[in-house]
């Protein structure tokens, strides 16, 4: 007798968006982790744990959108490949980038994020899985919270100066 789970109650289409968030983050993830090390100046310490408080939320988002789709029948994206190929979001390749372009970078890649996820939550709707649906409202509204840190602390124009 199997004990596989069988995809039930939802769309390849849902599982797909499933796996496109999951890389979406794991990307980001490591751009926050990336900029953590990285930044430097006198917003060293509030912008240090400001991306590794987002980091670690994100790491939270990955697991709670793989576990859903092995919740409901799916084999979640898992490889850097994958992540890379499926991803909304693309490397931050260098080393040299200001606070505020570490800010203004991390920003854009958030509002992109939202803007996939409000479509998603409607597929995932429509497609009458309101598991998934739900648990896409709550991830959006993490990273509607960490836009607004983003763009609060993008605003400040000290910062710029830097």
């Amino acid at each position: 007798m199997s004990t596989e789970v069988r995809v039930k109650h939802t769309t390849p289409a849902v599982m797909a968006s499933l796996d496109q968030q999951i890389a979406s983050a794991a990307i980001l993830s490591l751009k926050y982790k990336k900029f953590h090390w990285y930044v430097s100046g006198p917003f060293f310490k509030p912008l240090h744990d400001l991306f590794d408080e987002h980091y670690h939320q994100l790491v939270e988002i990955i697991d709670d959108l793989a576990e859903r789709s092995r919740a409901i029948g799916g084999y979640p994206v898992g490889t850097t490949r994958e992540f890379l190929e499926l991803s909304l979001v693309t490397d931050a390749e260098g080393t040299m980038f200001s606070p505020l372009e570490m800010v203004e970078i991390l920003h854009a890649d958030t509002d992109k994020i939202i803007d996939a996820l409000h479509n998603h939550i409607e597929l995932a709707t429509k497609d009458n899985d309101p598991g998934t649906a739900d648990i896409l409202t709550s991830i959006v509204q993490i990273y509607q919270k960490q836009a607004w840190f983003l763009a609060e602390t993008k605003a400040r124009k000290a910062l710029s100066e830097f």
